[in-house]
């Protein structure tokens, strides 16, 4: 534990210390997100996410993200942490899409035995209220390598109450698959938080995971500057497989 804290405590340093150089650049938004969850065969696993990303202009629709996350998890013994810098390109309204962006990332997944590189390409849009996103990304350190795929959308149902669901894909290039899906939706307080729930199902293959698992999570999220928000998340293999 007393490895993984200095690991966390030297991640987020290298990302204030990059946000900071960014700084000097037109600040566009920031988030700041807590997840918690519970499983239902697995009583005692669950986890609780702390998460939170700064975004910046840089001219001429370039722009860059960093984000940062730690991953408290329970019936597992061990810890994650993740930090994620995103190169960005924001087209603006684009045919009927509201707004477009394109990003590639760079990232580094840090547990208990071991720590892991991850890298690969994003995309975010909106069209008629409905907002998504997706990213295809390469996971490659002590777990091997690892191919990982995800999509996110959110629909506004009216200015306050929103519908949401995911899906993610990890592939341990024929040694295990995980499939995660997952339905919600949630309430935007005027002025203030994103409130949300979500039910959610893990399929996976023997050795990927504990087993076929239902789970509940809730969440809250803020979004400030600008943009109110950033364009992207977190990339980590732990926003799909719930543990190390």
């Amino acid at each position: 534990m007393i490895k993984q804290a200095f690991k966390t405590a030297a991640l987020m340093g290298v990302g204030l210390t990059l946000a900071g150089g960014a700084q000097a650049q037109g600040f566009a938004g920031g988030t700041l997100a807590i997840e918690t969850s519970a499983f239902f065969e697995e009583g005692d696993v669950g986890y609780t996410t702390y998460s939170g990303g700064l975004q910046f202009d840089l001219g001429l629709g370039f722009g860059t993200e960093i984000n940062l996350a730690s991953y408290g998890f329970s019936g597992f013994g061990a810890d994650g942490s993740n930090v994620t810098l995103h190169a960005l390109y924001d087209f603006g309204p684009l045919l009927a899409f509201g707004d477009a962006n394109l990003g590639a990332f760079i990232g580094r997944d840090g547990y208990e035995d071991g720590d892991a590189e991850i890298f690969g390409v994003e995309a975010s849009g909106e069209i008629y209220g409905l907002r998504a996103e997706g990213y295809l990304a390469r996971h490659d350190g002590d777990l091997g390598r690892i191919n990982l795929a995800g999509i996110s959308a959110q629909y506004d149902i009216t200015p306050q109450i929103f519908a949401m669901g995911d899906l993610g894909l990890a592939d341990g290039e024929g040694d295990a698959e995980l499939l995660r899906a997952a339905l919600g939706g949630g309430y935007q307080i005027d002025g203030g938080p994103r409130l949300w729930g979500e039910l959610g199902r893990i399929d996976a293959e023997e050795g990927a995971f504990t087993g076929d698992e239902t789970y509940l999570a809730i969440g809250a999220e803020i979004n400030f500057g600008p943009n109110s928000g950033t364009s992207f998340g977190s990339r980590s293999l732990f926003d799909i497989v719930p543990g190390p």
